[in-house]
């Protein structure tokens, strides 16, 4: 929904239904469930072995995520790297302001189910 509203301004290009933003989505929702996989990973083999540089490797590929989040939309949308970027700003900090009022939402509404 908020890739929708974003790119809602196509006029000269093509248009983008809602089920080409879903796909969009779910691709990137894979790539990060791998990345954050292999973050997971680290984690414990860092626990397992003490090596600090460890952490580091899994610092950048969280950075790696947002980079490749960046790109998949500049090759999707097919736009320039300036409005790309201020898209994928958009983007990223409507994502979290959602993330924050439904994890609010549903923890009041658990705490009134008790």
């Amino acid at each position: 929904l908020i890739l929708r509203l974003v790119y809602i301004r196509r006029k000269w290009r093509k248009q983008f239904y809602i089920a080409d933003h879903g796909v969009f989505t779910i691709h990137f929702y894979v790539f990060s469930f791998i990345l954050l996989l292999l973050v997971f990973t680290l984690g414990a083999l860092q626990d397992a072995t003490q090596w600090k540089f460890i952490s580091w490797l899994g610092f950048i590929l969280i950075i790696t995520l947002f980079f490749y989040l960046y790109k998949a939309m500049r090759n999707f949308y097919g736009q320039g790297w300036l409005k790309t970027f201020f898209k994928f700003i958009l983007v990223a900090f409507s994502s979290i302001i959602m993330m924050v009022i439904l994890f609010i939402f549903f923890t009041l509404f658990s705490a009134a189910t008790l």
